[in-house]
């Protein structure tokens, strides 16, 4: 994994102990995170706010965290080695994230108004009207945007150069960007954990009567004002994760896609791609780790 500072230098391949890109389904749908090592031109380079970006898939994100720590075990001279850890997120998605100092009020409006009334500069694929949102002043808008994805029963994805809102049932019928016929995975199931994790809700229509969402199986119940049944029942569906999948480098398999294993379709929803230099002295390892999972309706 090669790394492009701000300025357009390429970090140089030792400098770079480790990396990790995260791709999820959520309103800031990839992160970086990485390792370097500190001198002059790195520490100048990587700063809060600065850019970063990787070269083979031109993905480009903003440095909100760098912590500075001598965790080297190599010494350069008397003084030990120091690495700076560095978070960054998708830089056309990273403004959501930060805290509002005035508040976003919308009805009836797009996604892709919402994102860019809170200082996005992203245009969303299969935009989609959102009947309220409501970020106060304090708040943080990334918090919003995914209540009223779950009202909507959708997710954002990105591939690193558009942003997609996508349906949770519409991911199921994309063709499986990958298939396994051997299962190799690591397999999680627990239903108790799931009705624990997964409320249903219901609400009071404009009569006064109960309505409800999804009761099928008995859940925590949480009450939710002024909502229709659609959205009581989208916001019971969610994805459940089922297996954890590690495989060889594919960067440009991420969170939105599906893989199919024995002839059963999974979503993707978070990829890890990561690259550790093995400078240190331990092995140079690239590969990829994707969390697998199916709807729960």
């Amino acid at each position: 994994m090669q790394l492009i500072l701000s300025s357009g230098t390429v970090l140089r391949g030792d400098l770079l102990l480790s990396a990790c890109l995260h791709s999820d389904l959520a309103p800031v749908p990839m992160t970086l995170e990485a390792i370097v090592r500190a001198t002059d031109a790195t520490v100048a380079g990587l700063k809060q706010g600065e850019t970063i970006r990787i070269a083979s898939e031109g993905y480009e994100f903003r440095i909100v965290q760098v912590q500075r720590s001598k965790v080297s075990a190599n010494v350069q001279g008397s003084d030990q080695m120091a690495a700076l850890h560095i978070v960054a997120l998708f830089d056309p998605c990273h403004q959501i994230a930060f805290r509002r100092k005035t508040a976003v009020i919308k009805e009836s409006a797009t996604l892709g108004s919402i994102y860019g009334a809170c200082g996005a500069r992203v245009k969303i694929n299969a935009d989609y009207p959102i009947a309220r949102f409501a970020c106060y002043a304090g708040g943080v808008p990334s918090y919003e945007v995914a209540k009223v994805l779950q009202e909507e029963g959708g997710a954002i994805y990105t591939d690193g150069r558009e942003v997609t809102f996508i349906r949770l049932q519409d991911i199921f019928k994309q063709e499986p960007i990958l298939r396994l016929e051997q299962d190799t995975t690591e397999n999680i199931d627990s239903g108790f954990m799931e009705r624990h994790e997964v409320p249903s809700f219901f609400s009071i229509d404009a009569s006064g009567a109960f309505v409800y969402g999804n009761r099928s199986k008995v859940r925590a119940i949480g009450y939710q004002p002024r909502t229709d049944t659609r959205i009581l029942w989208n916001m019971t569906r969610a994805l459940i994760q089922k297996k954890i999948l590690k495989s060889d480098y594919l960067p440009t398999v991420n969170a939105g896609k599906v893989i199919q294993i024995e002839r059963v379709n999974y979503a993707i929803i978070t990829a890890a791609h990561a690259f550790e230099s093995g400078s240190d002295g331990g092995d140079c390892r690239l590969y990829s780790k994707f969390w697998l999972g199916t709807l729960e309706e």
